[in-house]
């Protein structure tokens, strides 16, 4: 499941973020230049915790990986199925959109089922101030990705270019994806969760912040004078930064070092 799951991801990711013309053509939805790279970015980034997976082949894997493909891919299936009319029903892509997305969260969920003694485990130490932090950054995630699913156009205001209701609920899962992982690691994770929680953030963090200035660069539509605009860049960079130092605090942990 999850080899399979990592092909589709180099494939799409890599369209939509790489050969955005391209990808926007053959997309199962109509895209903007900047929710074609952004897109992009979150598909490469979840390759990243599934490459993991696939390398390390360990439950210490399983225990972050299983619950945010969960609740990622459940988010966007049932926003999917409850913005049906976003979709050209018509349309192969538009089945196989759906029967993938069907497969994945019914596959994650018994995923979730067979290893959740794993997975609520407590395995390791956590320092008092990265638990804190991580408790913050769950509780601000979890909040503002509820507001996108639930308030779309009161917190999809935020970002530095315009989103319908669709792609805030969509984007929603990413949210609280983060807000998921960054919870479960406030159980005392072992160096190599926080090590891949660190190299998550990280990716999305650079990927995104690459994209939004790749694609302004093309057609100067972002207000670079707004505070919103700038508090969004500073949102993500600041989530690239926290994951270099979760990435150097895990190797610090290491009973290997």
């Amino acid at each position: 499941m999850a080899l399979i799951s990592s092909l589709l991801l180099v494939l799409v990711g890599g369209s939509l973020f790489f050969f955005p013309e391209a990808a926007r053509s053959r997309w199962v939805w109509s895209l903007t230049p900047f929710n074609t790279r952004f897109l992009g970015a979150i598909y490469l980034t979840s390759l990243v915790g599934l490459s993991i997976l696939l390398v390390t082949r360990r439950v210490l894997s399983v225990r972050l990986i299983v619950p945010i493909m969960w609740i990622f891919t459940t988010v966007v299936f049932v926003v999917s199925c409850l913005q049906i009319e976003q979709f050209d029903l018509a349309r192969r892509a538009t089945a196989i959109w759906f029967g993938l997305y069907a497969a994945d969260c019914f596959g994650s969920s018994y995923y979730l089922w067979h290893y959740r003694r794993q997975i609520f485990m407590v395995s390791g130490h956590l320092p008092r101030h990265w638990h804190l932090y991580l408790q913050l950054q769950a509780a601000f995630m979890g909040i503002y990705g509820f507001g996108l699913l639930l308030l779309p156009t009161l917190f999809g205001g935020f970002w530095p270019w315009p989103l319908d209701v669709f792609h805030c609920q969509l984007y929603s899962a990413i949210v609280l994806t983060g807000a998921a992982a960054s919870a479960l690691l406030t159980r005392q994770p072992t160096p190599m969760q926080l090590c891949m929680l660190g190299l998550i953030q990280t990716t999305l963090s650079g990927l995104v912040l690459a994209g939004v200035v790749i694609v302004d660069i093309a057609v100067r539509a972002i207000n670079w004078v707004s505070f919103n605009t700038w508090a969004w860049m500073g949102t993500f960079a600041l989530l690239g930064i926290v994951g270099l130092a979760l990435m150097l605090e895990a190797r610090s942990l290491s009973p290997n070092r």
